[in-house]
């Protein structure tokens, strides 16, 4: 086919003006041909980019955010819906395996997929189309993004672990750790998403919400839309609409009650154990030496398209608005404090990941190569940065965390274990 040829289809195909015969010779075209899948691909990235900055000129203009969130989404059902389409059909002339359910948008950081079958497969990869399976970000400062073929979009953030389905043409989604975000496109009310943690379930129509879930609990916080919530301990039932956080937790004893979202905070002082992501919690000793987050190693592998030998980290990972506490707005002004023990020189890697203001994941931002630093004669330390130390780990990302909300902070060493115990972290203006 002649380049001219296929691109004229793939305009078609993402203005959703294709026709079944088209289709058919789209596949047949990129079926057994490198270059005709790289220029597919490429094209629809090209669309995607351009549809999510509306254009050359979008740098200037004002668009409203959730127009900006349905061309967004537009954009992932095209790219996604038809590279499952044709992938799908290839794999059944071919006798493959598994259909694809989902395409890989991006990501950063350790990222792991397992199958259904228990096998990993080919490395994880921008554009890779993802069967059922788990989708694992291994490290902190890991993350990746994923969309269905309807445009609904999956963050999974921090170290998380997702296991992803379609069970009679229903998305089951079951987050057993960490942090998701869901920007769900409309879904048939005969079978809505399904998100299932180990405590609670929950089933959408078409909303965008963050889950931060673990072994005991789920937190629920809902932007737009509405979310019903069932608690497993009990079976109680709590919808919650745009702006409600609800927290459902195995004990039944606990409040299970969808409440306003209370207005984002610009000064936090951390709590601990409360505040505790991952790191070991040590009680006080005496006055000399207080309660703190001693971080806990961890393995990491490199990027997904860098594999590595596996790297040893020494992480602790704190969440500013556990429970039901606000959402900690990064302000202009804002200078991040952080202090602890150490027991011998090291490089401390500090970095953190945000969301919208009242909305889903948008960027990661750490400060480059880290910092030196050296205990004083009782062993402790104290780092104070400006926000704007804090640097974008992709380009995708706004430039400037400022006016982000927060969503969880890492402080970590590679591959030497220094003894960091992290006793306080704040942020002040």
């Amino acid at each position: 086919m002649h380049p001219g040829d296929l691109d004229s289809l793939l305009a078609q195909l993402v203005d959703e003006t294709i026709t079944p015969a088209e289709l058919t010779r789209l596949e047949q075209c990129l079926d057994g041909d490198p270059e005709a899948q790289r220029r597919y691909l490429h094209y629809l990235d090209l669309h995607a980019e351009l549809t999510h900055s509306g254009g050359s000129g979008a740098s200037t203009s004002r668009v409203a955010p959730a127009s900006r969130r349905g061309w967004m989404a537009a954009g992932l059902a095209a790219a996604a819906a038809v590279a499952i389409s044709i992938a799908t059909s290839i794999a059944l002339r071919d006798g493959g395996g598994p259909a694809p359910i989902v395409r890989v948008i991006d990501l950063d950081g350790s990222v792991r997929w397992r199958g259904e079958n228990g096998q990993s497969g080919s490395p994880i990869a921008i554009d890779r189309l993802l069967s059922s399976g788990t989708l694992e970000t291994v490290t902190p400062d890991s993350w990746a993004e994923i969309a269905f073929p309807d445009g609904t979009s999956v963050s999974l953030a921090g170290q998380s672990q997702l296991s992803l389905a379609i069970v009679d043409d229903q998305k089951v989604l079951r987050l057993r750790e960490g942090n998701l975000s869901i920007e769900a496109a409309k879904q048939d009310p005969e079978r809505p998403l399904r998100v299932i943690t180990p405590s609670a379930e929950a089933e959408v129509l078409g909303t965008q919400f963050n889950v931060k879930a673990n072994a005991f609990s789920a937190r629920f916080v809902v932007n737009e839309g509405l979310v019903r919530v069932k608690r497993l301990a009990d079976g109680l039932v709590e919808d919650v609409a745009a702006d409600e956080v609800v927290v459902a937790a195995l004990e039944r004893d606990t409040e299970f009650t969808a409440t306003s979202r209370r207005e984002f905070v610009e000064i936090w002082q951390s709590v601990l154990p409360r505040d505790q992501l991952q790191g070991q919690w040590e009680p006080a000793q005496d006055a000399t030496r207080p309660g703190g987050l001693r971080a806990t190693p961890h393995l990491w592998s490199g990027e997904p398209s860098e594999p590595v030998p596996p790297v040893l980290l020494y992480s602790a990972v704190f969440d500013p608005s556990a429970g039901r506490l606000p959402p900690v707005r990064l302000a202009e002004s804002a200078r991040l404090l952080v202090r602890g023990r150490i027991e011998r020189e090291g490089q401390l890697h500090i970095g953190f990941g945000t969301n919208r203001r009242r909305g889903g994941f948008i960027g990661k931002y750490q400060v480059p190569g880290g910092l030196a630093v050296s205990p004083d004669e009782g062993g402790r330390f104290e780092i104070e940065l400006d926000l704007h130390a804090f640097k974008r780990v992709r380009d995708r990302f706004p430039l400037s965390p400022i006016g982000h909300e927060m969503d969880w902070l890492w402080i970590q060493t590679v591959k030497k274990d220094v003894g960091l115990v992290v006793e306080r972290v704040e942020l002040n203006r």
